[in-house]
């Protein structure tokens, strides 16, 4: 029905348009009419009604507020007549979105018309159901749309509708529907007479194949007999043939349905898809070359299906001839310089076809190399990214140089919007297909000095940890970075590299008159004042590794001048990094300077970082795309064997490699003879050994072959003292600084191992004699009092702990150390399980393998959640000299760790505290118990203030040898529990009495036993 004063409002605004204020005049005269009209809504009738909605509408679309008529429109819904339900509808859809409050009014409409009888009214609802959305919405909803789909009285069109509608809900909400659950009925729709509907529900399935094809396996045959009554019998109506190809959506819907599978093996299924691909090849060749006028609505048509078969075929890679014909058409496809769009999908074709085995299809790629390279020169920018796609899929070892030089000519010209995957795709090639690595650091220096601004951080650190893990190229790689740096327009990336390069390796080329000390100094300091903080602080890192590195005193001065000048920065990280540094130059020992600033260790070998964000990104699609993952899957398997690899090549080279002349003392000098082992000198331990890795010492003293001496306390090696002398490029294990820069966490290489006192095993493990079994039971005690310590001691290995928290976190650095002189150690894993759920530990894998006198980390992320009793279990295993041993043990985290410190300054303060503290029992209840030996006041006050970090007062009663302590039990879930301890000691009679109060009664008890433990191992051990 016409309506005519909506005509004339549309004429108006069209005659207003020239003027704004005119424009919005009549908008604000018709709105007003229409809210009077609306106040009166009785006497509206319903084409008034709809009248008035519609102008709302138009007024809507031109981007005026609508901000009142929405019930009018909701009453609209509710009627019998369809061109107001159309109205209403429209108008739901256009104003209302997924989370207005309106949409519950309008469920129990939308409902009947689904479950009533008129197809029209069905069509409406899930029109509306489709475009507005909603999750309660949607699971309202769902069933009923998911009914009407398998209903067999459905009529075409609803049906149609529905497996739209279904399919969207599905891709929004994938939760609300099990597919598995439809399966055997959406498959015997898919083989109805309707193509209509068949069309319709290959969408849908498409849509349930992206998220997991293995329920819908049977519909592989469903699709062949499609395909092959259309292809083959050419059973169809006139209906679905489109300038002259019978239902072509519908075949390339079916042909992508048949790629999330592999070729069937029954006979007679492989026959038919097998003639249906050549039919449809071959009929396209011959459509060429007979019909020279097709339009262009005709090619496409004729091109998309075929385009679709070559996918399949290549999918399948299976038929010698069929490979050939379609890498044949492919080649025809991305020399045509007419059609635009037939060269994109040739290329985005031929990209696939590279990966196949079947045929000469790798020399059919090759042949048209140099159209490809013209194809980078492109006017339209999808041609440029399919051809530059492509090259990445067809390069190999035979044709990398060429294609890898090339890509570098076009990055000189290539426009910004594909300049950074450009580089991307470089980098990875360079690195997969280098012979040596020297041309690999040759061409990122030449990508970072064409392109620096599109070089990520993840080519930067790949490049560092090539150079760091091959020895043979890090002279080269100092003398072109060296080079670089001096570039008056060097790029800040190139800064960063020469930064790292030269700090750790710039000693290969400090020989030469031209590329001294202090010309490396100078040439990356003139660059620090143009370049960003994050740079900075990495050349920072480098000025205090010259003044480790060079004897110098002109460096020197230099190096403690640029300290001085930026100790007052106004960035954190510099300020701190200058004072710190600063300290290290001039007030620490030299020995352990050398520690703190050891050279870098070798990285840990895994995936490419580049890689795998590339196909992060290639991920991220609504439907997922088949040929995405199966490039994913083939570089993963790539880049996994080269891993492989590189691990055989480092075995072999550590096992060929002779033995050091003096090798690193584990037992820091001990001596091991008959006699009593004299003490060895506990070293300073620097604050910043958590931050940098250990570096050479001067070599320890020899020592006689015997049995090992109790060896607490002798952590230094691996928690950060001094470490024996090694070779400038020895590794080392602790975390450092540059870690934290480079984004790399600290590598599970091998480092130096020397004298670790390590203890702890708590449960006895099967593997472990008498002897043993007393030892780590006294061990483990020690670690109540201490952060750091021994898990695990026998002739060939030790594992070390150092832990640190802060509030319900942790973090614990587990170390293995090789003992032996000439014996690897493999096979190396270690696990840890939390019990119950009081606390939970998450924690990276192990190398398997740790080389004579080397050690290896493992790092574990700790969280308590709430009160627990026991400790977790740490499963060890490993073997060395072909002694296999597999353990458990538990692991030195208890419920006492997690206490914080609450300072409290006077007695006075305490029993406060103490009175207004509510517990169960009050007063709460004591134990006393006998020490071993004579009772040491100040070591007890001194191990639970570090190993229970408990805020300690003495001297609160008349007794001195009575102390209390204070702090406060932090958890993820609960607020922090106040903690208050009563230590009264009898010297005389050698006994303590201990009093814990806390609100928490579980808690008190879980405290009370690792106290009494930790004050009588205390005293026994001191004894």
């Amino acid at each position: 029905m016409d309506m005519r004063g909506l005509s004339m409002f549309i004429s108006d605004i069209r005659k207003a348009a020239t003027s704004k204020e005119s424009e919005q005049s009549r908008i604000d005269k018709e709105l007003a009419k229409i809210r009077a009209k609306f106040k009166e809504s009785g006497k509206l009738t319903g084409y008034d009604r709809k009248k008035y909605i519609c102008k709302l509408l138009y007024m809507f679309m031109l981007g005026y507020e609508i901000d009142f008529g929405h019930m009018e429109a909701v009453n609209l819904i509710s009627s019998d007549k369809y061109s107001e339900k159309h109205i209403g509808y429209l108008a739901c859809t256009l104003l209302l979105n997924e989370n207005h409050e309106l949409l519950t009014l309008i469920t129990n409409s939308i409902k009947s018309d689904l479950i009533s009888n008129k197809e029209h009214f069905q069509c409406l609802a899930l029109t509306a159901i489709a475009n507005v959305g909603g999750k309660e919405f949607a699971e309202a909803m769902a069933q009923d749309v998911q009914k009407i789909v398998l209903n067999r009285e459905t009529k075409a069109i609803v049906r149609k509708k529905s497996a739209l509608c279904l399919l969207r809900l599905y891709r929004k909400y994938p939760e609300i529907l099990t597919p598995e659950a439809i399966v055997e009925p959406v498959l015997e729709l898919l083989g109805g007479v309707d193509f209509g509907v068949v069309n319709c529900l290959a969408s849908l399935l498409l849509g349930f194949l992206s998220k997991d094809a293995a329920p819908f396996a049977s519909c592989v045959g469903k699709c062949i007999r499609v395909l092959s009554k259309i292809i083959l019998s050419k059973d169809y109506t006139n209906d679905y043939v489109y300038y002259g190809v019978p239902a072509p959506w519908l075949q390339i819907k079916l042909f992508r349905i048949l790629q999330h599978y592999p070729m069937p093996t029954d006979g007679a299924l492989k026959n038919q898809i097998t003639s249906v691909l050549n039919k449809i090849i071959t009929a396209s060749e011959r459509i060429r070359s007979m019909d020279k006028s097709r339009t262009p609505s005709r090619n496409n048509s004729v091109n998309s299906v075929l385009i679709e078969a070559i996918n399949l075929c290549i999918h399948y890679d299976k038929d010698r001839d069929l490979m050939n014909m379609a890498a044949n058409i492919l080649g025809r496809f991305i020399t045509d310089t007419k059609d635009t769009n037939l060269r994109y999908l040739g290329l985005a074709a031929m990209s696939r076809l590279a990966f196949c085995s079947e045929g000469d299809s790798m020399e059919h790629v090759r042949k048209h190399q140099q159209t490809i390279f013209l194809s980078l020169k492109d006017a339209d920018i999808s041609i440029r990214k399919r051809a530059l796609d492509l090259l990445f899929s067809m390069c190999d070892k035979i044709n990398a140089g060429e294609i890898v030089g090339e890509l570098l000519e076009y990055l000189t010209i290539a426009d910004f919007n594909i300049r950074e995957d450009l580089v991307l795709k470089i980098a990875i090639l360079s690195e997969k297909f280098a012979i040596e690595y020297a041309w690999y650091v040759d061409v990122i220096l030449n990508i970072i000095s064409q392109a620096g601004d599109f070089v990520s951080d993840d080519v930067y650190h790949r490049v560092v940890q090539i150079v760091t893990n091959n020895e043979d190229i890090q002279k080269h790689s100092a003398d072109l970075v060296f080079k670089a740096v001096q570039s008056s327009a060097a790029h800040e990336v190139a800064v960063k590299v020469a930064g790292y390069i030269l700090g750790e390796f710039g000693y290969y080329i400090a020989d030469f008159p031209d590329s001294g000390p202090m010309q490396q100094l100078n040439a990356l300091h003139s660059k620090y004042p143009f370049v960003s903080n994050q740079t900075r602080s990495i050349l920072m890192n480098t000025y205090i590794k010259f003044y480790n590195m060079y004897d110098n005193p002109a460096l020197r001065e230099k190096v403690v001048r640029i300290f001085e000048e930026n100790k007052k920065h106004l960035d954190a990280e510099i300020q701190q990094r200058a004072t710190e540094y600063l300290s290290l130059a001039s007030n620490i020992k030299e020995d352990t300077v050398n520690t703190v600033l050891e050279n870098m260790p070798m990285y840990t070998i895994k995936q490419s970082s580049i890689l795998a964000n590339m196909q992060k990104a290639q991920a991220e699609v609504t439907d997922k795309n088949v040929w995405h993952e199966k490039e994913a899957m083939r570089e993963a398997a790539a880049e996994e064997l080269r891993a492989q690899q590189q691990v055989h090549e480092q075995m072999e080279m550590a096992a060929a490699a002779p033995p050091p002349e003096e090798e690193p003392d584990l037992l820091m000098g001990a001596d091991l003879g008959p006699g009593p082992a004299a003490p060895a000198k506990e070293p300073e331990v620097d604050p910043l050994d958590a931050m940098f890795a250990p570096a050479p010492a001067a070599p320890a003293p020899a020592a006689a072959a015997a049995p090992a001496p109790d060896l607490g306390g002798g952590l230094d090696d691996l928690l950060g003292g001094p470490a024996p002398a090694a070779a400038p490029r020895q590794p080392a294990a602790p975390a450092s600084v540059m870690d934290d820069i480079f984004g790399a966490p600290a590598p599970a290489a091998a480092a130096p191992a020397a004298n670790a006192g390590f203890g702890g095993l708590f449960t006895p493990p099967k593997a472990l004699d008498e002897a043993q079994l007393a030892d780590v039971k006294t061990k483990f005690r020690s670690l109540l009092m201490s952060d750091k310590g021994v898990l695990f001691e026998d002739a060939n290995l030790q594992v070390g702990v150092k832990l640190e928290f802060h509030g319900p976190n942790g973090r614990a650095i587990v170390y293995f150390g090789n003992k032996t002189a000439g014996s690897s150690i493999t096979g190396l894993a270690s696990t840890c399980t939390a019990p119950g759920g009081g606390c939970r530990i998450a924690a990276n894998s192990v190398a398997p393998m740790v080389a004579p006198k080397q050690q290896v980390q493992q790092v574990m992320n700790m969280e308590c959640q709430d009160i627990f009793n026991q400790s977790p279990q740490m499963n060890l295993e490993f073997e060395c000299d072909g002694t296999k041993m597999k353990f458990s043990v538990d692991f030195p985290l208890v419920v006492s760790k997690f206490i914080e410190p609450y300072k409290m300054a006077t007695k006075e303060q305490f029993f406060n505290a103490w009175r207004s503290t509510q517990c169960t029992p009050n007063p709460p209840e004591s134990v006393v118990f006998s020490t071993a030996a004579p009772i040491d006041v100040a070591a007890n006050i001194q191990g639970l203030t570090a190993g229970f970090r408990l805020h300690v007062l003495r001297g609160v009663d008349n007794n001195q040898d009575n102390f209390v302590g204070c702090g406060q039990w932090i958890s993820k879930a609960q607020p922090p529990i106040p903690v208050l301890i009563n230590v009264e000691s009898n010297l005389s009679a050698q006994a303590i009495r201990l009093t814990v109060k806390t609100p928490s009664q579980a808690l008190a008890k879980a405290l009370q036993p690792l106290l009494k433990t930790a004050l009588g191992e205390r005293a026994a051990r001191e004894a």
